[in-house]
């Protein structure tokens, strides 16, 4: 039986939107219709590298097209609304990008108009298909570690916003950016998949260097049913960037180093327990889409719902407000 192609509809043309262009044309399941940008200079970039999709500066042109059946918005968090509240009007398929939103009532709003329209919903957090998140599951489940007692998380940045974000200047400001909402979100959903919903304990440390600016350096302590989770952020210094999750068992440990790979630690050293190409960003990117394709298909939720990215976007906010 031939499978479906799902069309797809994508809202904010900087470098997320136009990488997941890329890697649904690669996947094969999703085609990539119609791109929209108030960015004059984000369209010619994408008309420039890509083919076979309509390009626009007029979401209006966009709304009155009758071929799509998913909605994908990429664009700064304060806008996901606008536009998801848009897909709902067309009955499309939503995939919106985290966080939800940077207002807690407005995404408390709507997540309940998501769920009340009975449409299907997905959040993209990239652990949601990544073969490290499904390898550590299958792992933890063996009994590898023995029992988890918690886990700690690790980023260093030299820079931030990061060089290939650099077009968008929004990430480096207080209102909508900075490295909590951008890269402590996967790992607080990472954290609800593997270890249950994480609150903060006590109070945060959040350090804005700058007025307007983000955050360069975050302390917090999570709690959860297996355990606490330790979290340290710091920006600054020549260097590479750091991004390790370690959870910590009774006997050994599970390390997610640099995103994707992932690593048994002992006493004795540690080795990874993914191939090569599982390791590879690539690799999440088509399990994600993966995903999404199984959960269009068979109509059973795999990727995030909309009360899922609320429950990880109060947690993140109220660490750095």
């Amino acid at each position: 039986m031939d499978q479906i192609i799902y069309r797809v509809a994508v809202i904010g043309l900087g470098a997320v939107g136009t990488r997941m262009i890329s890697n649904m044309h690669a996947h094969g399941r999703f085609q990539p219709v119609v791109g929209f940008d108030t960015s004059a200079d984000a369209c010619s970039a994408l008309l420039a590298q890509a083919s076979g999709i309509e390009v626009t500066d007029n979401f209006g042109k966009l709304l009155d097209r009758n071929d799509i059946d998913v909605l994908y918005v990429s664009t700064p968090p304060k806008s996901h609304a606008e536009y998801v509240r848009h897909g709902l009007t067309k009955g499309w398929k939503i995939f919106c990008e985290k966080p939800l939103g940077v207002d807690i009532e407005d995404s408390e709003s709507l997540a309940q108009e998501m769920n009340a329209a009975g449409l299907d919903q997905g959040v993209n957090f990239v652990y949601s298909g990544a073969p490290a998140a499904l390898r550590a599951k299958q792992l933890m489940d063996a009994g590898l570690i023995g029992k988890v007692v918690g886990a700690e998380l690790d980023l260093r940045f030299s820079t931030w916003p990061r060089g290939f974000q650099a077009h968008a200047p929004w990430l480096g400001e207080r209102a909508e950016g900075g490295f909590t909402r951008e890269c402590v979100s996967h790992f607080a959903y990472l954290t609800m998949l593997l270890l249950g919903q994480p609150t903060l304990k006590g109070q945060a440390v959040a350090h804005f260097d700058t007025p307007g600016g983000a955050e360069d350096m975050l302390q917090a302590v999570w709690a959860t049913d297996a355990g606490k989770v330790a979290v340290s952020g710091v920006v600054g210094g020549d260097r590479n960037d750091i991004v390790s999750y370690r959870i910590l068992g009774t006997n050994g440990c599970l390390r997610f180093d640099n995103w994707y790979n992932l690593l048994h630690e002992t006493r004795d050293g540690s080795e990874s327990v993914l191939d090569a190409e599982q390791q590879l960003p690539a690799a999440a990117y088509k399990g994600q889409l993966d995903q999404l394709a199984i959960q269009y298909d068979t109509n059973k939720q795999r990727l995030a719902t909309f009360d899922d990215a609320l429950a990880v976007q109060k947690l993140i906010e109220k660490m750095i407000t």
